[in-house]
């Protein structure tokens, strides 16, 4: 099939005082390739004062070629794969509204598509 690229809101909240942070991100819908912000990067640094925590992701429309996303933190794998057909605006119950991830302050995320 022929890559259709997309686009992702994560939604990151701060664990001491509640701040709330959107980042946009455009997906290109090929295999081991990084989504990207809006800046260019190909990744989303969490600001140093406080854990953030990932309480929701947004995929709108999803991809033809790739499924999944895996997360990788500071450059290394974290294990955690997003589904991206679980996570798309039309659901109703998004992966990680039941199931929080938190990440270190200062952490580097980046999302891998995977087939």
């Amino acid at each position: 099939m022929a890559a259709a690229a997309f686009t992702q809101t994560l939604i990151l909240k701060g664990t001491a005082n509640g701040r709330v942070i959107h980042c946009p991100q455009t997906v290109s819908d090929v295999a081991t390739e990084f989504a990207i912000a809006p800046d260019g990067n190909g990744f989303v640094q969490m600001p140093g004062d406080q854990a953030y925590a990932l309480v929701d992701m947004i995929v709108v429309t999803g991809g033809t070629d790739t499924n999944f996303q895996d997360i990788f933190v500071n450059g290394l794998q974290s294990g955690l794969r997003v589904a991206n057909k679980a996570n798309l605006n039309t659901s109703n119950f998004r992966q990680f509204q039941s199931a929080p991830v938190v990440f270190k302050p200062g952490s580097l995320l980046r999302f891998k598509q995977a087939a």
